[in-house]
């Protein structure tokens, strides 16, 4: 493998006729890390993912996985990958473990390891006491839940999942976030998960893209996109008004947001501009009810930057 990416696009373009739904992607993930795709529906999540693992080539620029064009060595990739796309395609007629068994197999593992990892993936997911059961009768979640330890079943290199929590209640959810994330510590495997559940985005991921209608619009740490690595705190005011606080004297790279109410953002330059914003509050007679450290959530930034619009 090539340094320390594991996934690496340069200036990765895909069109349909006149209409392009991936643009000028330019950027890298690396190994052992868990990292967070994110947009609307209609974003080019999905195209995206469909020439990372060969299924489309790019129209202009280039992609490598693990080291190799997915394209032109496309076997030696997907012998690599284990891959959960939104349509998890499992066997109706088949219990869980024939599933399991049936992906050990096209990995051309033999008999002894087939069971093995086939008894180490249900265990993992929690669905080792219905390995007998046929999935015609599982419900979405317990679906999902499979369809994950099928990806995992060859011990892959990369991950690329599509929405793996989807269906599961909040017990599972953590499950899955707990397994994804000691899969990229421990393991040392590398994790590109596509998700719409922002909050488990945040938790999960070292860093996150969001993409809107093909294009990069921002990436970086999902802890602190929204701040841009400048403190920020939630100050709850009594008096005054927002002309009254606008023409405070601030320190140098300081700033008040109204939020609405008596809710307002101050953004810093360090925390010790805190207290000067307090003291120029109280000597403009505003009062200070409370000054709280704040954290802008990922989904704040995300909100921000695609208006909340969903482009299905």
């Amino acid at each position: 493998m090539d340094g320390q990416e594991a996934i690496a696009f340069q200036g990765l373009s895909r069109r349909f006729g006149t209409r392009t739904a991936v643009s000028d992607l330019q950027f890298s993930v690396a190994h052992g890390s868990v990292f967070g795709f994110l947009g609307p529906n209609g974003a080019g999540k999905t195209t995206t993912v469909r020439m990372m693992v060969g299924m489309l080539r790019p129209s202009q620029g280039s992609i490598r996985v693990l080291g190799r064009d997915p394209m032109s060595e496309g076997e030696w990739v997907r012998s690599r990958l284990g891959v959960m796309l939104d349509n998890v395609g499992l066997y109706d007629r088949l219990s869980a473990a024939q599933n399991l068994d049936f992906a050990a197999r096209i990995a051309r593992l033999g008999a002894a390891e087939r069971q093995a990892r086939v008894e180490a993936a249900l265990n993992r997911v929690d669905l080792w006491s219905r390995r007998h059961d046929r999935v015609s009768g599982f419900s979405k979640g317990m679906r999902q839940k499979l369809g994950l330890a099928r990806a995992l079943i060859a011990e892959p290199q990369l991950l690329i999942l599509d929405e793996p929590t989807a269906g599961l209640d909040p017990a599972n959810i953590v499950m899955v976030r707990e397994l994804l994330i000691s899969l990229a510590q421990e393991s040392g495997r590398s994790i590109f998960l596509c998700t719409h559940l922002l909050a488990e985005a945040q938790r999960m991921c070292d860093r996150v893209a969001i993409l809107q209608e093909g294009r990069l619009l921002t990436i970086g740490d999902p802890n602190q996109l929204g701040s841009h690595g400048v403190p920020t705190v939630r100050l709850t005011l009594s008096g005054g008004d927002g002309m009254a606080v606008g023409m405070l004297a601030l320190p140098q790279g300081a700033q008040l947001h109204a939020l609405g109410g008596n809710e307002w953002r101050a953004t810093v330059a360090s925390d010790a501009d805190i207290e000067p914003i307090v003291a120029a509050l109280v000597a403009a007679k505003i009062g200070v009810r409370a000054v709280i450290p704040e954290q802008i959530s990922l989904e704040e930034e995300y909100l921000r930057l695609v208006g909340g619009k969903d482009n299905a």
